[in-house]
């Protein structure tokens, strides 16, 4: 698995700046979640917003503030009609698996669109220093991508999936734009495999340590004679019960942790060969976060959601965001504060004509 740099101390270096703490990101999130429920569902766009304004606006770049603006109406528009295009398919099944089976098909193919839909939306109302990001890719493009990036895993059966990976990749970065400045995918084939491989062997390493976990916990429950104690209280075959619930609690936890993992070593990998394009330059972005870091990171953020049944979650998203976003920086970008928006209506996106007459968010 690889390891990675320290932090450099060079004049051209900008790090990205997270200043949440976790006491009040706990409150907003308990809010969300009390409202969430009481409403049935319905405040989950206004909860969406209140998480996404208060994130951003504690993310800074060569000092500037992210900022968030997506309309909390537009946000629900677009969960009502995807759940109803759900429920659609769902009951579709007691009329005709044909018919089912044509939906489905149907939302397999949308998913390019709806790829540029969500990243329409989420850049046009995401800013940098009072200036909107704005995604600037068609629809028959993202078409040509991904229907070539499935081929590519399809008829390799997945080996080829890093560079299925970057094909997307790349179509998705180099129509993100700030103003001027462009962001690039660079080859990185090779450290994705790498990288891969270091995500089954961090699995194996977590499957052996929740073994272990579970072991030493059945262990500690026969020295006390727990399962005659359930068996006692609630009947014969209770403590069965119980030990059907750890055990999914432990895979829970292990598949949490491998997850968090394999995604933020990939992501090492790629935000490493990404560059950002300005005024005829390439700078680079530079993600020094030590594998070490990250296994530590994962196995105990698991581990808190295990031990708190969930209620940690606040804890572990601002703990994660907060190792992202401490190890990555802009190298060689010192003009990056000087950036203007284009004068462009496009700064201002919404998406193509059917996003913009509904207002859709189809992204979660």
């Amino acid at each position: 698995m690889q390891q990675t740099i320290q932090q450099p101390h060079r004049k051209d270096c900008l790090p990205f700046e997270f200043s949440a703490d976790t006491g009040s990101y706990y409150r907003l999130w308990l809010g969300n979640l009390i409202l969430t429920v009481l409403t049935l569902g319905i405040y989950s766009a206004w909860a969406k917003v209140r998480v996404q304004r208060f994130l951003l606006g504690h993310t800074r770049l060569a000092g500037g503030r992210f900022d968030y603006h997506g309309k909390p109406g537009a946000i629900l528009k677009g969960r009502l009609l995807m759940l109803a295009l759900f429920l659609l398919w769902q009951l579709s099944g007691s009329w005709s698996p044909a018919l089912q089976g044509l939906l489905g098909m149907a939302a397999f193919l949308l998913a390019p669109w709806l790829a540029v839909q969500a990243m329409r939306f989420r850049l046009a109302n995401t800013s940098w220093n009072q200036m909107r990001l704005r995604f600037d890719g068609k629809v028959g493009q993202a078409y040509l991508a991904y229907v070539k990036s499935w081929l590519t895993t399809t008829f390799t059966f997945g080996l080829f999936w890093p560079r299925a990976t970057l094909i997307r990749r790349r179509y998705l970065l180099q129509h993100s734009t700030l103003g001027q400045a462009r962001l690039q995918q660079q080859d990185c084939i090779g450290r994705l495999y790498l990288a891969g491989v270091g995500c089954l062997l961090s699995a194996l390493l977590y499957l052996a340590a929740f073994g272990a976990l579970g072991g030493l916990i059945w262990k500690v429950g026969d020295a006390i004679a727990l399962p005659a104690t359930v068996n006692g209280w609630f009947g014969s075959g209770s403590m069965q019960s119980v030990d059907f619930a750890f055990i999914g609690a432990l895979m829970a936890a292990w598949l949490l942790a491998s997850l968090g993992y394999a995604r933020m070593a990939i992501n090492r990998v790629l935000l490493n060969h990404t560059t950002l394009a300005l005024n005829g330059q390439s700078h680079r972005i530079e993600n020094w976060i030590s594998t070490r870091h990250m296994l530590w990171l994962h196995l105990s953020n698991a581990l808190a959601l295990l031990c708190s049944l969930g209620l940690a979650w606040p804890w572990v998203r601002i703990r994660t965001l907060r190792a992202q976003l401490e190890h990555i920086a802009l190298f060689g970008a010192g003009d990056l504060a000087s950036l203007r928006a284009e004068l462009n209506e496009l700064d201002d996106a919404r998406g193509d004509e059917l996003a913009d007459l509904l207002e859709l968010d189809l992204g979660w």
